[in-house]
């Protein structure tokens, strides 16, 4: 029991070479695999507060996307591109079928990987997933005004927190307490935190209208949903329903827009459940 114990709590710091981009990637748990696939200011230990419950039934794998976290600098890329880089990481690791769960932004190259490779995936997550790009966010979208704007408005105290005023950018978390929002926008570099918003951006003019008319999946598929969000987060819990053929809905409303940070406990009581049984 003490061994089984200490292989759960165990955390490995690992790499993996994919197409030439070197992915940095943290590693608990036996059996199944699941793989963690962490939003626009994420890194490795996004779901770092769930890693332990979740090993206890499953291989978490928690990878960070390029650009982000310890892995190999982010150069231009599409959603597409993202989805073969996931891809390409699953099946390096020796799995050709897993959990996969995606988190705000890594939500949408989530639905993207399930439309794609269907055949991979054992049940899908969605964690407050946007209907694309927020309108507020097209200025970062602007060349020469975009970074300015960044560091002005996401990376200082004064920015944030008039930010925060109307927008529900949770400063401190639910249950532990940790600052992940202010520290997630100082800690994602400028250019990474663009180029990011501009591949979903060019992603959502190219499929956004077929996502609406022709968008279904028969990937089992649970959808997690804070209290109070931003409005694309709403406007995709709308069409949710519509995407997906065998779908639960999960409601946290005691968090706002990432539960897996800021109600890790309530994440935890309530999703690993549902995909416990199939583990």
């Amino acid at each position: 029991m003490t061994d089984m114990f200490d292989h759960v709590n165990r955390e490995e710091l690992l790499t993996s070479w994919v197409g030439g981009k070197r992915i940095s990637y943290k590693k608990n748990g036996s059996g199944p695999p699941l793989v963690f696939l962490h939003g626009w200011i994420g890194n490795e230990d996004t779901f770092g507060f769930c890693r332990e419950a979740f090993g206890r039934h499953f291989t978490v794998y928690r990878p960070a996307w390029p650009g982000y976290g310890g892995s190999g600098p982010l150069g231009r890329f599409s959603i597409e591109e993202l989805v073969e880089l996931a891809r390409g990481f699953i099946l390096g690791l020796g799995h050709d079928r897993v959990t996969l769960f995606g988190n705000c932004l890594g939500g949408n190259t989530a639905m993207e990987f399930a439309r794609l490779h269907p055949e991979m995936i054992e049940r899908l997550v969605l964690i407050e997933v946007y209907d694309f790009v927020p309108w507020y966010l097209h200025l970062l979208l602007v060349p020469g005004l975009n970074g300015l704007l960044y560091r002005m408005f996401l990376r200082s105290m004064t920015g944030f927190h008039f930010l925060n005023s109307f927008l529900p950018l949770q400063k401190a978390g639910g249950s532990n307490g940790l600052r992940y929002t202010e520290d997630g926008f100082r800690r994602t570099p400028v250019r990474t935190a663009i180029l990011f918003m501009r591949a979903i951006h060019s992603f959502a003019r190219r499929r956004r209208d077929y996502y609406h008319s022709n968008y279904r999946s028969d990937v089992p598929t649970i959808y997690v949903e804070g209290g109070r969000s931003f409005g694309p987060v709403k406007a995709f819990r709308d069409l949710v329903e519509t995407y997906y053929n065998d779908l639960s809905i999960v409601t946290i409303p005691e968090s706002l827009h990432n539960p897996v940070m800021e109600r890790p406990d309530l994440f935890i009581d309530r999703v690993l459940p549902l995909v416990a049984s199939t583990a």
